[in-house]
């Protein structure tokens, strides 16, 4: 990341603590497609659905974004690496000067080559061993993520891994981290989440179709405590210290959102993210699409759109992994912002 994009970043987020009316998308996560590979089964999104924003839409997003002061797309899925013109839209981005963050399970990585190589960072799906991650995604995707690692190793692209802490995978945060550290990489953690609301979008499963899967309150906390221990060793943990200490704090893993603010961060991913779906309707976050109807970037413009977007209402702190180090970030927590800005430089 280039000096000049963490500038603009500080100069934000001390706007974002000074005025309560500045907003300022500094991060837009995109997903560019629902379709997907895999049949993951901590995942409840669609697999099949046609559903993807054109390109002609994501280059108009992608300008709107820049001149409102965007800096960081993330790209997501679905699994991005099914679309065709995936080099276009990632050299469109990075031809605007964005920090390009891309999310895949790896599926068919060496036909998408020309597109990784321009991504700034890969966020690579990895659930554990090749036995938990083929009970989990299939055995397409265990082999999928294995050539992926191999061809980012081969072709130094900078990558990460993204474990859910599903009940398989726990009992390897450790082999976990060690395979980050052998390939280069940091590796970041985020909880395993259920949705038992029927309304909004469907983000996570209903928790009786995933039982099996879900980590006891004892279960969870013990994980969380070993990757803060790993982290203050030094050891190859992507996520901050800091993230990891909310967590710790967080008073039910069963819920995503808390009305009760964080003495760690005040709420700001709302006032400095965005969330747009393949269908064209824009997001302040997780939460307000449970709670709240999108605005379509197809009718409105981004621009329009983002401005429209209501103040997120009934949460003021969470545990959604994206929105907590934003959070952090942009409270100016100093050990968050030396951590993405030691593992980002």
């Amino acid at each position: 990341m280039r000096l000049s994009t963490y500038l603009h970043f500080l100069r934000h987020a001390l706007l974002l603590r000074l005025n309560p009316k500045h907003r300022v998308p500094l991060t837009v996560n995109v997903q560019i497609l629902l379709r997907c590979s895999n049949r993951c089964l901590y995942c409840a999104q669609e697999h099949d659905a046609p559903t993807r924003l054109s390109l002609a839409v994501l280059k108009g997003v992608f300008d709107d974004a820049w001149r409102l002061g965007t800096r960081r797309i993330h790209l997501t899925g679905g699994e991005p690496l099914l679309r065709e013109d995936l080099s276009e839209i990632v050299g469109y981005a990075k031809g605007k000067g964005f920090f390009v963050s891309l999310a895949t399970n790896g599926f068919d990585a060496a036909k998408q080559l020309p597109a990784l190589q321009r991504v700034d960072r890969v966020l690579l799906s990895f659930d554990g061993p090749f036995e938990v991650r083929e009970r989990l995604c299939g055995r397409a995707s265990a082999e999928a993520s294995a050539q992926a690692v191999a061809l980012f190793d081969e072709h130094r692209i900078p990558f990460w891994t993204t474990t859910v802490m599903s009940r398989p995978s726990l009992p390897h945060l450790d082999w976990i981290v060690a395979h980050a550290e052998a390939h280069r990489a940091q590796a970041n953690f985020v909880l395993f989440m259920t949705q038992e609301e029927r309304g909004g979008v469907r983000l996570h499963p209903a928790p009786e179709e995933v039982r099996a899967l879900i980590p006891s309150e004892q279960e969870d906390r013990a994980a969380v405590r070993r990757l803060l221990d790993l982290k203050r060793q030094g050891r190859a943990v992507g996520s901050s210290a800091p993230y990891l200490e909310a967590l710790l704090a967080w008073p039910d893993y069963g819920r995503l959102c808390s009305p009760r603010r964080s003495p760690l961060y005040r709420c700001l991913a709302w006032r400095s993210t965005c969330e747009l779906l393949a269908d064209g309707r824009l997001y302040s976050c997780d939460w307000s699409m449970k709670t709240q109807p999108g605005l379509s970037v197809v009718e409105h413009g981004f621009a329009r759109a983002f401005e429209l977007l209501p103040r997120v209402q009934g949460c003021r702190s969470c545990a959604n992994s994206c929105c907590l180090e934003a959070n952090l970030i942009f409270s100016l927590n100093p050990r968050t912002v030396f951590n993405w800005i030691r593992h980002l430089s």
